[in-house]
């Protein structure tokens, strides 16, 4: 029951800096449905969207783990699709090493 009016309070949220926290501290079987919401709101606000950068959300979001084809993967390429490749580029794991190598092995002209 609990379970439920959770899920139906989420489904109705669109204050998106208060679903922030749950990106953090949800257990996977919550975070799918809070990312859900995201994947619903933010193709709407461009603020929302700006603000979910700045905050950390999309960082957060390219940090959870998915299995492809499933839902959560779904929600997760929906909100990525909301930003320009490189912005999601730049917040993925590993990114920053990937520059700092192309680094040493660039030749200047």
């Amino acid at each position: 029951m609990a379970k439920k009016a959770f899920k139906s309070i989420l489904q109705k949220c669109t204050y998106l800096p208060a679903l922030e926290q749950f990106l953090y501290e949800a257990p996977s079987n919550v975070l799918k449905h809070v990312i859900y919401q995201f994947s619903k709101v933010l193709p709407h606000d461009s603020k929302a969207r700006r603000s979910f950068v700045t905050s950390g959300g999309l960082k957060k979001v390219q940090e959870v783990k998915a299995e492809p084809g499933s839902d959560l993967q779904k929600y997760i390429n929906t909100i990525n699709a909301c930003y320009p490749e490189e912005i999601v580029r730049y917040y993925s794991p590993g990114y920053s090493e990937a520059l700092l190598e192309r680094i040493e092995y660039h030749q200047s002209a």
